[in-house]
């Protein structure tokens, strides 16, 4: 039942109008003819869907389609200046948050949502009830929060850490056990897979398939195809604030989606279209160990390739990247960079701290962009030019003609077209993407590390990316990307390093790199291990 006690909700009888289709009863939600207009901007023209008890629908579109529109106006967020919001056959006006809750309908959003100085406990049960609470009723929650956790998860956690000592795959298993613990009747996740692994995924994917066969629906927005085909059972795609189609499960292929999404033919994956010729080494690392107890290992990264680093979250991949960045220090061992000139035999340096790797030419993108990557309520060109700004001073004097022409030079191309005073918390999340890597190509960067740069990217975007990864490489760069897409892993590097417990299990060449043999090494199959370091 919707709660009536909650002032925001305001109901009315669902009348179709001359020649419409009165309402299915049996639809959980539908929205219909939802549009939302911002100045002279429409970011929705038609948004129209309706999920059923049991289904999962997809919702799927390029950044900039409109989909983060549809989502807050379904989630109370935004109100619609047309259309009309339908909540089990009748109309309901959501004018906040609160209203869609208390609707039963449920947001985990795109980023995540969280007191990071509040404990674990506080946050899962944030907005939920009343703050005051019994000692049993404390416990209560205690309980049911673990057994939640325990079952996305499989794991245990500390229920009165502070979340923000959480990595970034925890905090979001946190907002996502937030919104199943209010037993949603629509459940949204929009992009709420982006930082999992393979395995939470799929446990996520399996809970969503138990609630559905009790009944909740669930919108589903990812720009992972194989996730999509994986979960959905119907697809809504959304062009330029339009629905343009609407297939079901069975009917339709990814690249058939991709055309519909895009109107254009787009390859569904990576493309390995470099010249694939590897230089002199650029980055050694000897001996080292990421954690007390685990294996040593010793690698290379030579200028002109991309190398992948992989592997079930937290099994050492991003600890590594962040050791090649000077942000975190290895257990044991060194990182070592080449000098300027690129030469095996030229004065390689230990990367001892951020500094010391940034004077050697390497630069670092960071996987959670809102909290390391930008200063979101400034405009785009200072997020550009904060690292590099010294380049353009003549005689002590800041010469912003210089930043505004580095600036349109390194937009184009990463193809950035917003205008550079826009506040880059105003971008979609792609366009945020590409400011924070168009920065570090005005380093002229001799390594650059990227933390999964395509986490929440469309497919347009990704490619957009890849061609960029690909033409630093070419110029001479070496890249390291971690990646935590299977399709990238496969078409776009040069070589994969997967990890496991901690260590390197496996190094696989780009011949070698297939779905099969990637999810063996995540899990230290000895067949693949075997033929790694």
């Amino acid at each position: 039942m919707i709660n009536s006690e909650i002032q925001d909700v305001t109901l009315e009888t669902a009348e179709a109008g001359v020649g419409e289709t009165p309402v299915a009863v049996s639809a959980i939600v539908e929205a219909r003819g939802l549009s939302k207009r911002f100045g002279a901007t429409r970011a929705l023209v038609d948004g129209s869907l309706s999920v059923a008890p049991g289904e999962v629908v997809a919702l799927l579109g390029e950044n900039g389609s409109g989909k983060s529109t549809l989502v807050k106006l379904l989630s109370g967020v935004l109100s619609p200046d047309e259309g009309q919001i339908l909540v089990g056959g009748t109309v309901v006006r959501l004018r906040s948050p609160r209203a869609a809750l208390a609707a039963g309908i449920v947001t985990v959003f795109q980023e995540i949502l969280a007191a990071r100085d509040r404990s674990v406990l506080d946050n899962l049960w944030l907005g939920h009830g009343s703050p005051v609470l019994s000692r049993p009723a404390v416990a209560d929650r205690r309980r049911l929060a673990t057994e939640a956790w325990r079952r996305l998860s499989a794991q245990d956690v500390d229920l009165d850490r502070p979340l923000g000592e959480l990595t970034l795959m925890e905090q979001q298993i946190c907002v996502v056990v937030r919104a199943l613990l209010r037993d949603p009747k629509l459940l949204v996740l929009d992009e709420s897979t982006s930082t999992l692994d393979v395995e939470l995924r799929d446990r996520l994917f399996d809970e969503v398939r138990r609630r559905a066969a009790d009944g909740m629906g669930c919108l589903f927005i990812s720009h992972r195809m194989d996730e999509v085909m994986a979960i959905a059972d119907r697809f809504v795609a959304l062009r330029t604030g339009q629905v343009v189609g609407i297939r079901r499960r069975g009917e339709v292929d990814a690249r058939e989606l991709i055309r519909l999404i895009s109107g254009r033919d787009v390859e569904a994956g990576a493309r390995r279209t470099g010249t694939g010729r590897r230089g002199a080494p650029a980055v050694r690392l000897d001996d080292v160990t990421l954690r007390p107890g685990t294996r040593p290992f010793t690698a290379t990264v030579s200028r002109g390739e991309i190398v992948g680093l992989a592997g079930l979250e937290g099994h050492g991949q991003d600890e590594l990247i962040r050791c090649l960045a000077g942000l975190h220090t290895p257990h044991s061992g060194r990182v070592y960079v080449a000098g300027p000139k690129g030469r095996a035999d030229d004065d390689p340096a230990a990367v001892t701290n951020y500094r010391s790797g940034v004077a050697r030419g390497v630069v670092y993108v960071p996987r959670d962009r809102k909290v390391e990557g930008m200063a979101d309520v400034l405009p785009i060109i200072d997020n550009y030019s904060m690292p590099t700004l010294k380049r353009d001073r003549f005689a002590g004097v800041l010469r912003p003609r210089r930043t505004k022409s580095r600036f349109q030079r390194d937009a184009r191309t990463v193809n950035l077209t917003p205008g550079r005073q826009d506040s880059i918390g105003r971008l979609s999340g792609g366009n945020q993407q590409k400011v924070i890597i168009a920065r570090w190509l005005a380093a002229e960067p001799r390594v650059i590390l990227l933390n999964d740069p395509t986490r929440g990217v469309d497919l347009k975007t990704k490619h957009e990316l890849y061609d960029v990864f690909r033409g630093l490489a070419d110029a001479g760069a070496a890249v390291v990307m971690l990646s935590s897409e299977v399709d990238e892993l496969v078409h776009l590097m040069d070589r994969v390093l997967v990890f496991h417990d901690g260590s390197l299990s496996a190094e696989l060449a780009a011949d070698d790199v297939t779905p099969e043999s990637l999810v063996s090494a995540y899990f230290g199959s000895p067949a693949v291990v075997a033929g790694g370091h």
